[in-house]
């Protein structure tokens, strides 16, 4: 068989197979693939063992093959997707439109849906390693926009008090605050929100 285009040696791997139908073979296909398989669960036997997972050595990758991703198997991945994110491949012999979404929603990084040919099993694993990836630093990207607009409407209000205040113009009013930034080793921001509080503290209540 031909190796995988991106290697997976020593990748951890949880595998949660409901009624340990397939997972002698999926055994195999990780041992081929030079995987760390990290556990096997049993979501017949114990349907709440995802949620339980958390316990156990932290797996690098959640692999679940299930009949159909149900609303409890869901609800327990999106709970560990809050809590320890980590990239999952979901398979299912049976799923929905409806359930795709919910999966995706829940933190699923790639969905096989009708089964899964064992040969497959390496280019899904780097799939959904690869989305994994991708959505987490999109995620960073937007709390960092997030945050860097936060910090610009902190250092427009505090502009406008010192504009009002003072009788500085604007430019006049940004220099003076990098300058107190600078002077106290502090962000542009941290010193906006400080003179913003103070002003709210000895402005007189209407």
């Amino acid at each position: 068989m031909d190796t995988p285009p991106f290697p997976l040696p020593g990748l951890r791997v949880l595998l949660a197979d409901a009624g340990q139908r397939r997972s002698p073979v999926l055994r195999f296909e990780l041992i081929r693939l030079r995987c760390q398989l990290v556990d096997v669960l049993d979501l017949v036997a114990e349907p709440e063992a995802l949620a339980r997972s958390l316990q156990r050595p932290a797996p690098e990758l959640l692999l679940i093959d299930c009949e159909q991703p149900t609303a409890g198997l869901l609800a327990q991945l999106a709970q560990l997707n809050t809590q320890r994110p980590r990239p999952v491949l979901l398979v299912a012999e049976q799923m929905t439109p409806e359930q795709m979404r919910a999966a995706l929603h829940a933190g699923a990084s790639a969905l096989q849906p009708a089964g899964l040919p064992p040969q497959r099993l390496g280019a899904l694993l780097q799939l959904a390693v690869a989305r994994f990836e991708h959505d987490q630093a999109l995620r960073t990207e937007l709390r960092q926009t997030q945050t860097q607009l936060a910090e610009r409407k902190l250092v427009e209000r505090a502009r406008g008090i010192l504009m009002r205040e003072q009788g500085l113009d604007e430019e006049a009013a940004f220099q003076r605050l990098r300058q107190l930034a600078m002077t106290g080793g502090q962000t542009m921001a941290s010193v906006a929100s400080r003179l913003i509080d103070a002003d709210q503290l000895l402005r007189p209540r209407q």
